[in-house]
Order: structure tokens, then C-alpha cells, then sequence
């Protein structure tokens, strides 16, 4: 049986909702930092706001900044 257009496109959109049930967003935050991963703060407050969850930014930001540099020093320790 094959998947109807419209049923992929549901299953790749729900890949990118946000998750909002984890309201450690430092955590959140560092996960992104250190997996190489852009910060996502906005989307996920425009996101987590649809469903009346508050994501606090500085949290975010200050796991992510953590994350991050420690993604940056693992990577530049790399022999190619």
C-alpha cells in the first residue's frame, strides 16, 4: 500500500513540533549547544506558546552558550 501525499507530509511536519514537555530549558538549551544545533529559542517559544507552555529564553540561551562552546572545543580537539 502506498502513503497518500498528504500523509508524508504529516508525518515530516510532526518531526519538527517543538517539545514542549520538558520545561528544563537550560537543559533543552545545551542539548542544542552541544549537538552543533543553531539556537531554537524563538521557534520554540512561538511553538510552546500555541500550547500555553512559557519557555524562558535566558534559561535556554545560557544552557545552549555551555553546550555550545563545549561542541566548538570537542571539534577543534579532532584529528582529521
Amino acid at each position: 500500500m502506498r502513503a497518500t501525499p498528504i500523509v508524508l507530509l504529516a508525518l515530516a511536519l510532526s518531526g519538527c513540533a517543538a517539545d514542549c514537555s520538558n520545561p528544563n530549558w537550560q537543559e533543552r538549551g545545551y542539548r542544542d549547544g552541544y549537538g552543533g544545533h543553531p539556537p531554537q529559542d524563538l521557534l520554540l517559544v512561538r511553538q510552546c506558546a500555541s500550547r500555553g507552555v512559557q519557555v524562558s529564553q535566558a534559561d535556554y540561551l545560557a544552557g545552549w552558550r555551555v553546550g555550545n562552546d563545549e561542541h566548538v572545543r570537542l571539534k577543534s580537539m579532532k584529528c582529521d
